[in-house]
C-alpha cells in the first residue's frame, strides 16, 4: 500500500509531503499556543493530497498509457510541473504564522558578535561608506530577482523539454527551502536593518533612483510588515538565518553549470552581486551568508546521492 503510494512521487513531491507532515505535526504540538491551529491542519491534508493526486494521474499517464511528455494534456502537465510555486508560498507563510506565535528569542545579538569577531567591524554599516544611488538601485534589483529567478530556470528547463533535470532542480532548491526554513524555527533573527540601523531610515541614507522604493515596499509586504507600523520588527518573518537569498543564487549558478546551460556565464556574477546586495542593503549578517554556503554543500551532496542512480539528462 505505501509503496503503491510513492510509486509516481519524485524525490521533491516526498520532501514537500513531508515539510507539510512535520508542520502538520507542530500544530498539534503547539495547538494552545497557535490560533486556528485546526485549520492549518485541513489545509496541509488538503495540499498532501491534491499533490498526490495531481502527480500520480499525470505519471500515470504518462508512463502507463505510453504517452511522451509534451503529449501529455497540458492542464495537468502545469499543475504536476508547477504546482510547488504555490506550495512553497503557502510553506514559507505557515513557517512565518508558527514562528510568530510561538514568539522564541531573537538571535540577531549574537550574530552581530559574530560578524564583528570574523571582521572587527560590523559589515553593513563599513558597508555604507560605499552608499550612491546608481549603486543601491542596481543591488536592490539584483535582491529582487531572487524571486523570479526560480521561475525562470524552471521554464528554460520546462520549455525545453528537459523534464528530469526540471525534477532535480527543483528537488535542489526545495530541499534548500525546507532546509533553511527548519532553521528558522532554531534561529529565528530579522536582520542588521533591524538591530544595527533605524529600519525607516533606509529611504534618507539608501536612496535608489526609479525602483529602489517600489521593490522595498514590495518586499516589506512579502514580509509580512504593515506600512507604516512603528513596532517593525514584530511583524517581520524571521529568515534571515540562513540567507535563502544567498543560497538559492548560489544553487542556481550550480544547477546551470550541472546542466551545461550558458546562463552559468550570468548566474555565477550573479551570485557575487547578490552576496553584496544581501550587506549593502543590510538584510543579512555576513554569518547568514557563511551558514548560507554550509546549506549549499549539505543540499549539493544530498541531491548527487538521491539521483545517483537516477539520470537527469533527456538526452
Amino acid at each position: 500500500m505505501l509503496k503503491n503510494f510513492f510509486k509516481y512521487l519524485s524525490p521533491a513531491d516526498i520532501i514537500t509531503q513531508a515539510f507539510l507532515t512535520l508542520l502538520t505535526l507542530i500544530y498539534i504540538y503547539f495547538n494552545v499556543r497557535i490560533e486556528f491551529w485546526y485549520l492549518y491542519i485541513l489545509l496541509n491534508i488538503l495540499l498532501i493530497y491534491l499533490i498526490w493526486i495531481i502527480v500520480t494521474k499525470y505519471e500515470r499517464n504518462v508512463n502507463e498509457r505510453n504517452l511522451i511528455e509534451k503529449d501529455a494534456r497540458s492542464v495537468l502537465k502545469i499543475l504536476r510541473y508547477w504546482y510547488g510555486v504555490a506550495a512553497i508560498l503557502i510553506i514559507f507563510k505557515e513557517v512565518y504564522f508558527i514562528i510568530y506565535y510561538l514568539k522564541p528569542a531573537d538571535i540577531d545579538p549574537l550574530l552581530i558578535k559574530f560578524d564583528f569577531i570574523l571582521f572587527g567591524v560590523n559589515p553593513t554599516q563599513w558597508a555604507y561608506r560605499f552608499k550612491n544611488p546608481i549603486l543601491t538601485e542596481f543591488l536592490q534589483i539584483v535582491y529582487a530577482y531572487y524571486y523570479p529567478m526560480i521561475v525562470v530556470i524552471g521554464l528554460q528547463l520546462y520549455l525545453g523539454h528537459r523534464y528530469k533535470e526540471f525534477k532535480f532542480t527543483i528537488f535542489i532548491l526545495f530541499f534548500s527551502f525546507y532546509f533553511s526554513y527548519l532553521l528558522y524555527f532554531f534561529f529565528p533573527a530579522n536582520g542588521p536593518r533591524f538591530h544595527l540601523h533605524e529600519f525607516y531610515s533606509i529611504t534618507a541614507e539608501l536612496p535608489g533612483l526609479f525602483f529602489t522604493e517600489h521593490i522595498r515596499a514590495f518586499l516589506n509586504f512579502g514580509e509580512s510588515i504593515p506600512p507604516g507600523v512603528s513596532n517593525p520588527q514584530d511583524y517581520v518573518q524571521r529568515d534571515a538565518m540562513p540567507s535563502l537569498h544567498t543560497i538559492t543564487a548560489f544553487l542556481i549558478m550550480y544547477i546551470s553549470w550541472k546542466i551545461k546551460s550558458r546562463s552559468f556565464y550570468f548566474y555565477m556574477p550573479y551570485f557575487f552581486c547578490m552576496v553584496a546586495a544581501t550587506v549593502y542593503l543590510r538584510y543579512h549578517y555576513v554569518v547568514d551568508i557563511l551558514a548560507g554556503l554550509v546549506v549549499c554543500a549539505v543540499t549539493i551532496l544530498l541531491g548527487n546521492i538521491v539521483y545517483r542512480n537516477r539520470s537527469i539528462s533527456d538526452t
